[in-house]
């Protein structure tokens, strides 16, 4: 019964210890891959850069991603050669939709997608070369990580501030043409408003324009009220003038009446 438990316990080690190399193999096989694959994911997408892009910033990053990827690339065929290890010779199906989606792009659209995915790529491939240069088992593999980890960060820095810029940028438009919009819209509402105000105004204009008439009426009115008293007065004047004549006349007149009623008083 006890050499039953003791070839059990034998058995369970070795097989604890067995499944941790094999383990320890899967994820250095994983490097491996994921290492190949993303290093060439970023030369072909690096060199459609290089043929799409009219912008001298995003050509010049592209470049320096050709340039040192095909570096690292060169030393990791020749690291797995020495370990008998056999890397793939193309981009997984995720990457290749990457390649096929930026292909149909341009201009601006396309930098800044090409942009969004070196900083999604690079995140990715600097914690893959991290964690191999903390944790490897390989002391050659664990090497070549820790010697091109400072090139990834340095290309993930370099992608994340040109795609703040880039960002800014956009908003920055945005604004503007919100502006614009505001602007021309402001314009619009204040013509409305002077035109309704010339409309209110020329209102006011027409009511003082009857208020105008009125007051024609009203100079009428005292027009034909002065010549009524032009009239009046030159019919006084008239009858003035008339009378000297008028006025010996009425005086006669009145001096014979009175000669009449004194001649009548006496009579009595």
């Amino acid at each position: 019964m006890k050499k039953f438990y003791t070839v059990t316990i034998l058995l369970a080690l070795v097989t604890f210890v067995s499944f941790g190399f094999v383990i320890k193999g899967l994820s250095q096989n994983s490097f491996w891959m994921e290492a190949a694959q993303s290093g060439m994911a970023e030369v072909m997408l690096a060199n459609l850069a290089l043929e799409k892009s009219n912008n001298e910033e995003v050509k010049s990053f592209a470049q320096k991603v050709v340039t040192d990827h095909t570096a690292v690339n060169e030393e990791l065929k020749t690291l797995a050669a020495s370990k008998n290890v056999t890397l793939p010779t193309d981009v997984n199906a995720k990457q290749k939709a990457s390649m096929d989606k930026l292909s149909n792009m341009s201009g601006m659209d396309f930098d800044r997608a090409f942009i969004k995915q070196m900083v999604k790529d690079h995140e990715a491939a600097v914690k893959l070369f991290q964690k191999q240069a903390d944790s490897g088992t390989d002391a050659d593999v664990k090497a070549f990580a820790a010697k091109n980890l400072p090139t990834l960060q340095e290309h993930l820095a370099m992608a994340r501030t040109m795609n703040d810029g880039m960002k800014n940028m956009n908003q920055n438009r945005n604004s503007n043409s919100n502006m614009n919009s505001n602007s021309r819209n402001s314009n619009g509402n204040s013509s409305m408003n002077m035109n309704s105000s010339n409309r209110n105004s020329n209102r006011n204009m027409n009511s003082n324009g009857n208020s105008n008439m009125n007051m024609n009426s009203n100079s009428n009115s005292n027009m034909n009220s002065n010549r009524n008293m032009n009239m009046n007065s030159n019919r006084n004047m008239n009858m003035n003038s008339n009378g000297n004549t008028n006025s010996n006349r009425n005086r006669n007149m009145n001096s014979n009446s009175n000669m009449n009623m004194n001649g009548n008083m006496n009579n009595i």
